[in-house]
């Protein structure tokens, strides 16, 4: 008899494939995730479907469905198209916050010896070591720099306003190329900025199962490509909330207590080694 021959190894099926495609880890699963809820004992409002990542339904007061005519003003008078302005100012000012979050301390630590280091005067002295807002006042020694700032956002804004399909003065999105009128893929806050390449960073190394998958299921890696692309938007999302209540903190603690926040708690703004090394902590 002669000895048994081994069998050569398979390739994945199509049925092998389409199985994993489907596992829950991967986030691009053919069934419609369970949508998760700020609070669970809310309900959650129909026209916050998940469509825009970081979506927990959090609407209490019903601004989207609340009469205005700041809708009129916008051409929203769609649900839909009322939430993606609200997503679009959402994104807009959660960027601005994390730069203030960023700008407010660093402004406060690095004012002194940079002045000091060009022989200007220390401008902050008005303020007791604060950084100029409208709660510590001070804030028309940035006239200038505020009057750039809004120069510079209402062109990025005139110049955006056709991210979504019909939000410009003439209901119409027309392309710059051709002059025809277009229908554009919307993402919230797009304004053509990634110098970095940052924003399919969580995608860029594909596990060998989506490459398997994407080799049988050509759309199957632009699925993957869409999910990691709308973590990124999350990530984006989350963190600007976090910064715009930090700001918000550093506004009232400032007003309240008069000192600069980063005397109120310095241990948030001392470098690492200095921590570590200096015994003071």
């Amino acid at each position: 008899p002669h000895p048994p021959t081994r069998a050569p190894p398979r390739t994945p099926s199509r049925y092998m494939l389409s199985v994993v495609s489907s596992l829950p880890a991967l986030g691009v699963q053919a069934s419609t995730p369970k949508l998760k809820n700020w609070l669970p004992f809310i309900a959650r409002p129909s026209y916050l479907d998940g469509t825009y990542a970081a979506d927990v339904g959090f609407d209490p007061l019903g601004l989207v469905n609340m009469e205005g005519p700041w809708w009129d003003l916008a051409g929203a008078n769609s649900v839909p198209r009322r939430v993606a302005w609200m997503r679009e100012a959402e994104v807009k000012h959660a960027r601005l916050a994390m730069i203030a979050a960023a700008g407010w301390p660093l402004s406060e630590l690095w004012h002194g010896p940079i002045s000091a280091a060009i022989g200007l005067p220390f401008e902050l002295d008005a303020t007791q070591g604060r950084a100029p807002a409208v709660l510590n006042g001070n804030i028309g020694e940035a006239a200038p720099i505020l009057a750039f700032v809004l120069i510079f956002a209402s062109y990025l804004e005139c110049s955006t306003l056709d991210q979504v399909h019909g939000l410009t003065a003439t209901g119409k999105t027309i392309s710059a190329t051709s002059k025809q009128v277009v229908l554009k893929t919307y993402t919230p806050g797009d304004l053509g900025f990634d110098p970095l390449n940052l924003y399919g960073f969580f995608g860029w190394q594909t596990p060998p199962v989506v490459e398997a998958s994407s080799q049988v299921d050509p759309e199957y890696r632009m699925r993957w490509i869409m999910y990691n692309r709308k973590e990124m938007e999350a990530a984006e999302i989350k963190n600007g909330r976090l910064a715009m209540l930090a700001i918000t903190g550093f506004a009232f603690q400032e007003a309240l207590w008069g000192t600069p926040v980063v005397d109120q708690s310095p241990i948030f703004f001392t470098p690492l080694f200095e921590l570590l090394f200096s015994g003071r902590y």
